[in-house]
């Protein structure tokens, strides 16, 4: 595994944990990625208010302290014991243990820690079931400006590799989309063995239905132009990748379009598309999924919200998922003869 000095990569990577067995699934991995970049591991334990507060009146008032002082410290000698059994002394760890709500509490501590990745585990047993499968996981996903890869790998089985793995990203044509690219590129040159990363742009399309008012022969055109539209834009994104700011990581490059026509098969459209792609020798499909929370024109109502939980739910692999921000409106400029024109947003 290595990482390019002169190449975009993590320097911090954050594993929120909440005690259970489950939810230290994701430190193997998030190991990988800091062992591979030579940057640091966060382990954060979220102490919940309500383990600090006595039952009142059972529990006399004054008793809060001394409570909140005893949570803390079985959550210190929890990443303690963590740290030793998941044999990170060869890294460089930091531990951190606070108060709060885990939402706002994780995505606070990854700011001001300056952290470029979050790891985390989607399923879990105990408080874990709440904490991560629920509210905690959704509102990352939804607005934790910060890439979360999300772990959904059924129970007992490791998160590991025996191949460089192979990241597909999902497109809907627009620079919102493209976001997740970047973060795409750092994981896959993360894990990979030296200049063996592998990316698989895929771009979402509709495929046009025949209706009354259009000839057979109208419609074929239409998706034909539709897939050599995409396909063209494919061949652009690839070339930017391969000149650009990622042109160091000496990624593998390929490239497909998927069609669909009913918005409800888009989910498994893009499963399929991750589980058959088929031209690397030795494997077929991608090992991670990488997608933008925010996308527009048809694909923005997916993008947004549930669509991402709900690959999140079906895909049986880890789904990086980015928070893409809203670009600015382009800038109006003149042309020679003083007519105004729209820079698009690349």
């Amino acid at each position: 595994m290595n990482s390019q000095q002169n190449s975009p990569r993590f320097k911090k990577v954050l594993v929120p944990l909440d005690g259970s067995p489950l939810a230290e699934e994701a430190i193997l991995l998030a190991a990988n990625i800091v062992r591979a970049n030579k940057a640091e591991l966060l382990l954060l334990r979220v102490v919940p208010p309500s383990s600090c507060v006595p039952l009142y009146p059972v529990t006399p008032m004054d008793l809060t302290e001394p409570m909140k002082e005893a949570a803390f410290t079985r959550a210190r000698d929890y990443l303690e014991h963590v740290t030793a059994y998941e044999h990170l002394d060869t890294l460089k760890v930091q531990t951190d243990v606070l108060l709060g709500g885990a939402p706002t509490t994780i995505v606070d501590y990854a700011l001001q820690q300056g952290v470029d990745l979050i790891v985390m585990r989607s399923h879990g047993e105990t408080g874990l079931t709440r904490w991560i499968m629920g509210s905690t996981a959704q509102q990352l996903v939804r607005n934790c400006p910060i890439p979360v890869l999300v772990i959904s790998k059924p129970q007992n089985q490791p998160m590991t590799f025996l191949h460089s793995p192979r990241v597909l990203v999902t497109l809907d044509g627009s620079a919102l989309a493209e976001e997740a690219i970047k973060p795409a590129a750092q994981l896959s040159a993360s894990l990979a063995y030296p200049g063996n990363g592998a990316i698989h742009l895929t771009r979402i399309i509709e495929r046009l239905q025949l209706h009354e008012h259009q000839t057979k022969e109208q419609q074929e055109q239409f998706n034909k132009e539709q897939r050599e539209e995409a396909e063209a834009y494919l061949q652009n994104i690839k070339q930017r990748m391969l000149t650009g700011e990622l042109a160091p990581l000496k990624l593998k490059i390929t490239t497909s379009v998927v069609t669909y026509t009913d918005v409800q098969d888009i989910t498994r459209r893009i499963l399929e598309e991750s589980s058959c792609i088929g031209d690397a020798p030795g494997f077929t499909g991608c090992d991670i999924i990488a997608m933008s929370t925010h996308g527009r024109h048809g694909f923005q109502h997916l993008l947004l919200g549930s669509f991402t939980e709900e690959v999140i739910d079906a895909a049986q692999k880890p789904l990086l998922v980015v928070h893409a921000s809203r670009p600015k409106e382009p800038t109006p400029e003149k042309t020679s003869s003083g007519q105004k024109i729209d820079v698009p947003i690349l």
